[in-house]
């Protein structure tokens, strides 16, 4: 019994656990609980934030030429080369066998100096090397390197901009789905009850078999919209959940609603003002610009080849034959080179980069008509929907209206069948023409919010 109850405890942390269960949403998510979640876990998101972090390293790279290099170096050479072997022995301070200085009488220099016996030298060497100039090629390609940087950082706000409006639609489709179901639920209810009705007629002999049949047809039209309506609310939640970069199989349940949506929706500026809220505030357009003042820095980086490199330099040595006595030196000093001709290397990269800089402005032209036309389309969108829900306002009263007395009529033996159905199929589609049209508006007004740079968050009340 006591080794049952130590054994217990244990089982119960053996026992499997979902990690991801933990991570399913157990309350009702609003727009703003999705955006968070999309910005903080979308593999879109992620790439973005690692090009920001390649950009960072690439500055540091850049920068590292600005300062000093240290390092250290071990060398053994063995020779019995004459001029070899005499630096050897004067780096060993061991001058001596082979060149005696002062000779001695009889001292045969061309036997001894020429043919000198094999020498070994260890030489351990500290070196030091700063460059001094390189012809601007550190200075332009750190300044490249910055504006590269603020580029990718301007990247990463528009991939939320992206994922942002993204989700919005998403969430928005979802709102939509379920309205369809309300509506075709409805149109379900109406024709069940008109079947009732018009079996009873049936039964009575006030009303042809053809008049259930009818109904009956219609009632199986409604039922299958119905179902297709369930089915597309399920595509709908997983479009949203990628968009989120979730698995598609996680549940979502919505704590909005289409008319909250609709009513923290405000009025636009004019266009106009809408296009220069976009040229300032679009972060695609000014990572543009951030791309092509680093191209202009790259340029200044490739005219380097034109001009002399100028380094400093120093080295601590050590000099040994076989480690039983050194001798030691330092040197300093300051080299200078100048390209005299290298095959058109450096003239051939400065043609690249401007034409590679001409190539982005070229480009940020056309984006900047693309950023237009993108607020232009958004603005007509939602002034379309916004004219449509103005008509159909008035359509939905009027189709509910005319449903209500033609029903009251087919019951009391006023009215046909084809009356009856006609009427319930004009409701539902004055319904769902209403329904398209709010969600229209509202991926309309965040078309327009994404397209001038904004939070798209901000027109929906949280």
């Amino acid at each position: 019994m006591i080794l049952l109850c130590a054994i217990l405890p244990l089982a119960v942390f053996a026992l499997p656990f979902d990690a991801s269960a933990q991570d399913e949403p157990t309350h009702p998510l609003s727009l703003r609980d999705c955006i968070d979640l999309s910005l903080a876990s979308s593999p879109d998101a992620l790439a973005a934030q690692e090009r920001i972090e390649q950009a960072r390293a690439a500055v540091k790279q850049a920068q590292a030429g600005f300062y000093p290099r240290l390092s250290i170096n071990e060398t053994f050479l063995r020779s019995n080369f004459a001029p070899m072997v005499f630096s050897n022995e004067l780096a060993q301070a061991q001058l001596s066998g082979s060149f005696p200085f002062p000779p001695p009488p009889g001292f045969d220099p061309f036997g001894g100096f020429n043919n000198p016996p094999p020498l070994s030298n260890w030489n351990t060497q500290l070196l030091l090397q700063w460059p001094l100039f390189q012809g601007g090629r550190t200075f332009y390609g750190n300044r490249a390197a910055v504006r590269s940087l603020s580029a990718s950082e301007l990247g990463l706000k528009t991939v939320h901009n992206d994922l942002t409006f993204a989700v919005t639609s998403a969430y928005y489709e979802i709102l939509k789905t379920e309205n369809s179901i309300k509506i075709a639920e409805e149109s379900v209810r109406q024709i069940r009850s008109q079947l009732d009705v018009a079996s009873a007629r049936f039964e009575n002999e006030v009303a042809l078999k053809s008049d259930v049949l009818r109904v009956t047809v219609r009632l199986a039209e409604s039922e299958e919209a119905l179902a297709i309506a369930r089915h597309n609310i399920e595509r709908a939640k997983s479009q949203l959940n990628l968009a989120m970069g979730q698995p598609v199989t996680r549940p979502l349940e919505l704590a909005g609603t289409t008319s909250e949506a609709l009513g923290g929706f405000v009025d636009k500026p004019s266009l106009e003002e809408s296009l220069e809220l976009a040229r300032r505030n679009r972060p695609e357009l000014e990572g543009m610009n951030k791309n092509i003042e680093a191209l202009e820095n790259s340029a200044g980086a490739a005219k380097a080849g034109y001009y002399p490199q100028i380094n400093a330099f120093a080295h601590y040595d050590i000099d040994s034959e076989d480690f039983s006595d050194s001798n030691d030196s330092w040197t300093i000093g300051i080299g200078a080179s100048l390209s005299i001709f290298d095959g058109f290397l450096t003239r051939s990269a400065v043609q690249s980069t401007r034409a590679k800089l001409r190539e982005a402005e070229a480009q940020r032209d056309k984006l900047l008509l693309q950023i237009e036309s993108e607020v232009k389309n958004a603005i007509l969108a939602k002034s379309e929907a916004a004219t449509r829900l103005d008509a159909l306002a008035q359509s939905v009263a009027e189709a509910e209206e005319t449903f209500r007395i033609v029903s009251d009529r087919y019951s009391e033996g006023l009215a046909l069948v084809t009356e009856l159905l006609d009427a319930e199929v004009a409701l539902t589609n004055v319904r769902l023409h209403r329904l398209s049209a709010e969600y229209n508006y509202m991926v309309a007004s965040a078309a327009i919010e994404r397209a001038t740079g904004g939070a798209i968050s901000e027109g929906f009340k949280q």
